[in-house]
């Protein structure tokens, strides 16, 4: 797996192995991040709270974000985000944070951090919960117009919120991608 596009372009990346994590495939992540780079700032700050490799959100930086927190409660995905976020050479664009998205949430509700991306890419075996996007919503954890990615292996279409814009639905194979625009103030 490596760097599409950007600063890091072409920086090869750890996997993590196993069904434990969903790799975005490289013509998938090209894809979004065409539609995604438009709204990605050098003041733009990101969470994925299921990093896996954490290769979405090195992909941001590479973008030019300001920072990205990657979030993830395996011990075998904070290995390899660990050793991924190092051969960035960009560390103190990164916060790793080695819990729960639940316990991530309530970390960033305590210090009152808002975010300009959301990336929502869980594994296999778990789902993108709506309820997450309520929750950055309601504890206003969401910049106005903040961005919010979701890849899944199942269709989105019913659980469009009224307070979200859909800006692109795809389907690439067994993947579903959206990207949501958050219209609150």
């Amino acid at each position: 797996m490596r760097v599409i596009a950007g600063e890091l372009g072409g920086l090869s990346l750890t996997t993590v192995s196993g069904r434990s994590t969903r790799p975005t495939g490289a013509k998938v992540k090209e894809a979004m991040f065409n539609i995604l780079n438009p709204y990605l700032t050098s003041k733009t700050i990101g969470v994925d709270l299921f990093a896996g490799s954490g290769a979405l959100g090195i992909e941001a930086i590479s973008h030019g974000i300001a920072q990205m927190y990657l979030v993830d409660k395996s011990h075998a995905a904070i290995k390899a985000i660990k050793a991924n976020v190092s051969k960035t050479h960009l560390d103190d664009r990164f916060k790793i944070l080695p819990i729960s998205a639940q316990q991530a949430i309530q970390q960033f509700i305590q210090k009152q951090l808002k975010f300009d991306l959301l990336i929502l890419d869980p594994p296999y075996v778990q789902h993108v919960n709506p309820d997450i996007v309520a929750t950055f919503i309601e504890n206003k954890l969401l910049n106005a117009q903040a961005i919010i990615l979701l890849e899944t292996d199942y269709d989105l279409q019913d659980r469009h919120r009224s307070d979200c814009s859909v800006i692109a639905a795809k389907q690439y194979g067994q993947t579903f991608v959206e990207i949501w625009q958050y219209k609150g103030k």
